[in-house]
């Protein structure tokens, strides 16, 4: 196979058994890779006295791709045609050399070559850490308010979808000595002005339904509770139960507002069944002016959490 133009040995030759000597010379060989080395190595612990491998003549390299090669070169039991094993070679900036030379001062030649691989390992670990680090360090910094981000959006996402099970705005609980203010104050600014739903028990509930059922299935369908105080309220035997189901609809998250409106009472007439939910009370001393109104469209329209 010599005085071709090979660039490397053929695997073909791996084939044939008794293949004891080869000869490459005069190609354009610049290394024998890993596959071969192996091979040749093989043949000669397979019990072959001998194996000759002619490889003058080549444009072999010496450089760091070809390091192992080199190495092997003065390792291994193969029988080479040049003395000393001594050829030809070129450096990695072009200049000629031989084997010989070059393996004597191994770690001159190739002691750089592991640095590119160690650099290349830095700028991948300087990278990593860039991806993972940096995010990571934003992301615990701000903690907080990526949560009460995320919070604060799922919680719109959730009323919004609970905003379409809701059939009234607003449930309205009062005793017979509200009803007239109720009717002449009270629901033409929220039903007319601001566009609201309430559900008025005189009004809104269901003929023939138990009352208890009615209560539970009103108060249930509302979005915010009206708590209209009085004394005859506070005496109402309906009252306790109206105030127990308000309670249970908050505690399940469905109810979003309470509002207790205190007219020509004292809000320390707060009923004792509420000191479970006080503090999701948003209680009103009403006067007669424009801030009573105010106070009660902020609580109905301003978002909590």
């Amino acid at each position: 196979m010599a005085n071709n133009l090979l660039s490397a040995i053929p695997k073909a030759v791996m084939s044939l058994a008794n293949l004891n000597k080869l000869d490459i010379r005069y190609n354009r060989i610049q290394t024998i890779d890993q596959t071969l080395r192996n091979w040749l190595d093989a043949k000669r612990g397979s019990g072959q006295l001998q194996f000759h491998l002619l490889i003058k003549g080549n444009t072999l390299k010496c450089t760091c791709e070809t390091a192992n090669f080199i190495e092997w070169l003065f390792q291994t039991k193969v029988i080479f045609d040049q003395p000393n094993r001594k050829y030809n070679c070129t450096l990695t900036n072009g200049t000629e050399a031989n084997t010989l030379s070059v393996y004597r001062r191994f770690h001159d030649h190739f002691g750089d070559c592991n640095n590119k691989n160690w650099l290349r390992i830095g700028i991948l670990l300087l990278m990593s850490f860039v991806v993972f680090t940096i995010p990571f360090a934003i992301i615990f910094n701000f903690r907080w308010k990526i949560t009460y981000w995320i919070y604060v959006n799922f919680r719109k996402a959730v009323e919004h979808r609970l905003e379409k099970k809701f059939k009234y705005d607003i449930y309205l609980a009062y005793a017979d000595d509200r009803i007239q203010w109720a009717r002449e104050f009270l629901l033409p600014r929220i039903e007319c002005s601001w566009n609201m739903t309430v559900c008025l028990e005189d009004r809104d509930f269901p003929v023939g339904m138990a009352k208890a059922d009615a209560i539970a299935s009103a108060v249930s369908e509302s979005k915010h509770a009206i708590f209209i105080i009085s004394e005859i309220y506070l005496h109402n035997k309906w009252s306790k139960f109206e105030i127990e189901r308000v309670e249970y609809e908050k505690c399940s998250n469905y109810m979003q507002k309470i509002v207790v409106i205190a007219n020509e009472e004292r809000i320390s007439c707060i009923p004792s069944e509420m000191n479970n939910i006080l503090k999701h009370l948003t209680v009103i001393q009403w006067t007669d002016d424009e801030t009573s109104w105010d106070k009660l469209r902020m609580a109905l329209f301003t978002e909590s959490y």
